[in-house]
């Protein structure tokens, strides 16, 4: 029996070391043709306009009298690869006293607007639709620039009532359209 077993293993062995050597010929098309697209992601990205945040917060002022709301603006730059976005409030504005938070600002509104457009106002659970102007070249991201600005009235009562520090936090949710190509 281990006369046939080895009798088997050379005969195995020499059919492999044959197939090794023996010269492959193709016949037919050996050539082709590969194509690829490469879809890139679907960006929106919102900076300010030297590519990074208002880290420092923004200040509100009041350029009119007592009674007149505080406002501030924030130049915002925003890249889109479809140039199509929506924007939505996602909680009123609340600015609070930081030692009395029963003051707390009325009547705010936020607004943002392409440059030398109308400003649309920002509504709670509301998404308003703006669009970037065309790419500078076809294919690639494009950019647009907007004025973000909020303003708010002060507390009811008098200036001497009302000093202090307030405090608040605007939340939008940005989210980008998709078209069709």
């Amino acid at each position: 029996m281990p006369h046939k077993i080895a009798g088997w293993m050379l005969l195995l062995s020499s059919l492999l070391q044959s197939a090794f050597a023996s010269d492959v010929i193709l016949k037919g098309k050996i050539e082709s043709q590969v194509t690829a697209f490469i879809n890139n992601p679907d960006n929106l990205f919102v900076t300010d306009t030297a590519g990074g945040w208002f880290d420092q917060g923004l200040t509100m002022e009041q350029s009119g009298g007592w009674n007149s709301p505080y406002e501030v603006q924030a130049r915002l730059r925003i890249v889109s690869s479809s140039g199509v976005f929506q924007v939505r409030l996602d909680e009123p504005v609340q600015l609070r006293h930081l030692k009395n938070p029963a003051k707390v600002f009325q009547k705010s509104a936020v607004t943002l607007a392409a440059l030398s457009a109308e400003a649309k106002n920002l509504v709670v659970g509301q998404n308003v639709e703006f669009k970037n102007p065309p790419p500078a070249i076809e294919g690639e991201d494009s950019v647009g620039y907007y004025d973000l600005d909020i303003s708010a009235y002060p507390p009811e009562g008098s200036f001497k009532d009302n000093v202090g520090t307030y405090s608040g936090e605007v939340s939008l949710t940005f989210e980008p359209i998709a078209i069709e190509p």
